[in-house]
């Protein structure tokens, strides 16, 4: 199994006391210093069946290539938009005009199909194998997750937020990566005037517009007929009308003279499961209310290094040449600073970090030649 940095290690023996003592705990550190490598560590420590969530499909790859280096059976998913393959359809789309419903390929799943599938780690192998057999591909992913689930005890489904409600009950465990996507809400606005002239289009009268329930409800049992109405719809944003629709909070705003819908991304905290956030940034409201572990940003540090730089994962393959060349610096007598992204302060007797190695351009001889003695060294 892959071995952690000291300092990652710290963090996740604390993740690991707090999760054990509350079952919740959040990690904020910077970008770059291995929060993905960290919570792979600590899901391959706890064991047990974990739900990976990001809003973003790099993070869940990213975090897959970690949980894979740590030896963790994992599998990326996605929404209905990747996987259709009738394909052009928006996340409204499925909402307003329910295109499943009269699909071809909406049929049941064949049992040996999904029992083929068990060893895939991505979606675009589910896709793959259920175009071969003319059978939906999300239907297909949906039912090969269950069959995980059921056939295995150490596992990570990745997947967007807005997928979690579904099956969180399954799982041990929750990751909310990127959590400050998770708590920032969307918020959409439609201009009182354009929902009147939709309303008379549509013959709807004596309708309150600036009663902003009233109007969502009327407008989710219009939708689909909106929808239909390539006049109607071009009033107004379907996407803009399904946010509303959506939003958990919706109240007509005087100064702007519109209905304004506010909906959360669904960052669920089940009491029952072990919970961990990660983000760059967590937000003050979950400062506030759960245990978190900082890791403190980039600062400007102490150390030397020359044309070489280094990683902790590779100082012990390079140490030799790391002593040899931190001895050259030296002898000339010359101040060299070296930025890193390393989060604690590297003075001279320790290491020097980045997060990936890569030889720089010599700086030696030329650019030093123009120098005075007492002028640093980048």
């Amino acid at each position: 199994m892959a071995e952690l940095r000291i300092d990652q290690l710290d963090v996740a023996s604390k993740l690991l006391a707090l999760l054990g003592e509350r079952g919740v705990a959040g990690l904020q550190a910077p970008t770059g210093w291995g929060k993905s490598f960290v919570a792979s560590f600590v899901i391959k420590s706890l064991g047990g069946k974990w739900v990976w969530t990001s809003s973003l499909i790099n993070a869940l790859v990213q975090a897959g290539n970690a949980l894979r280096v740590f030896g963790v059976r994992q599998f990326l998913s996605t929404g209905r938009e990747r996987l259709c393959l009738r394909g052009g359809f928006r996340h409204s789309d499925f909402i307003i005009r329910k295109p499943c419903g009269f699909c071809q390929f909406n049929k049941p799943v064949p049992k040996p199909l999904v029992k083929a599938l068990t060893n895939a780690s991505d979606y675009t192998e589910v896709k793959e194998i259920a175009e071969q057999g003319q059978v939906c591909p999300y239907n297909v992913q949906e039912a090969l997750i269950k069959e995980l689930i059921s056939e295995f005890e150490d596992l990570v489904v990745l997947m967007n937020y807005s997928r979690l409600g579904k099956f969180v009950k399954r799982f041990n465990g929750v990751v909310i990566d990127e959590a400050h996507n998770a708590v920032i809400p969307r918020v959409v606005s439609i201009p009182r005037r354009s929902i009147e002239v939709l309303l008379d289009r549509l013959g709807i009268e004596d309708v309150d517009v600036r009663n902003a329930e009233l109007v969502k409800g009327v407008l989710s049992e219009l939708l689909l007929t909106i929808a239909m109405d390539g006049e109607a719809s071009e009033l107004i944003s379907l996407d803009d009308l399904v946010s509303l629709i959506e939003s958990s909070i919706v109240y007509f705003d005087d100064s702007s003279d519109s209905l304004v819908g506010v909906k959360f991304e669904g960052l669920e905290l089940p009491s029952d499961k072990k919970v961990l956030l990660m983000s760059a940034t967590l937000p003050p409201s979950v400062l506030s209310s759960i245990p978190v572990v900082k890791v403190e940003p980039n600062r400007v540090i102490k150390a030397v290094v020359g044309d070489l730089v280094m990683t902790t994962e590779n100082i012990d393959r390079l140490g030799g040449e790391v002593t040899k060349r931190l001895s050259e610096l030296l002898s000339d007598g010359l101040p060299t600073v070296v930025f890193t992204t390393s989060s604690k302060e590297v003075f001279l007797e320790n290491a020097v970090y980045e997060d990936e190695i890569r030889r720089m351009m010599s700086v030696k001889e030329t650019s030093c030649s123009g120098s005075s003695a007492n002028t640093p060294r980048a």
